[in-house]
């Protein structure tokens, strides 16, 4: 089994990566510095992570905690358009129907008589040559 080695070291001032070689990182901060703060952050318990809970009504509650004033404003002025403007559609003035419906018609009136025209009349006499 083949041991891997790094060929960096991390420095916890900056975070950069910064080669063996140098003993130095580019911020000030030295190799043993950040070895013994390291070795420091080992030794601190790390508190267990929080338990996922299902969303409900302390979710919610952090959630809307943690929006800023702007954005409650701004879902609620959303909400409030939306609404309106569903009601606007439900309850909104009806427009005039504009071809009677196709199933169940029926015309009550008979269909108008055309009048009779004669056939136009030139303003002079035709042929005009004789």
């Amino acid at each position: 089994m083949v041991e891997v080695t790094s060929h960096t070291w991390s420095c916890p001032s900056c975070g950069r990566r910064v080669p063996l070689r140098a003993g130095i990182c580019h911020c000030g901060m030295t190799r043993t510095q950040a070895e013994e703060m390291a070795a420091a952050a080992a030794a601190v318990p790390v508190p267990p992570p929080h338990p996922r809970r299902a969303a409900g009504a302390g979710m919610r509650a952090e959630v809307v905690g943690a929006m800023t004033r702007d954005v409650k404003l701004l879902v609620g002025v959303g909400a409030l358009v939306l609404v309106a403007g569903l009601g606007w559609l439900v309850f909104g003035p009806r427009p005039a129907p504009t071809i009677p419906p196709v199933l169940g018609w029926v015309d009550q009136r008979p269909p108008p008589v055309a009048k009779r025209r004669p056939p136009p009349r030139p303003p002079f006499k035709l042929p005009w040559w004789k």
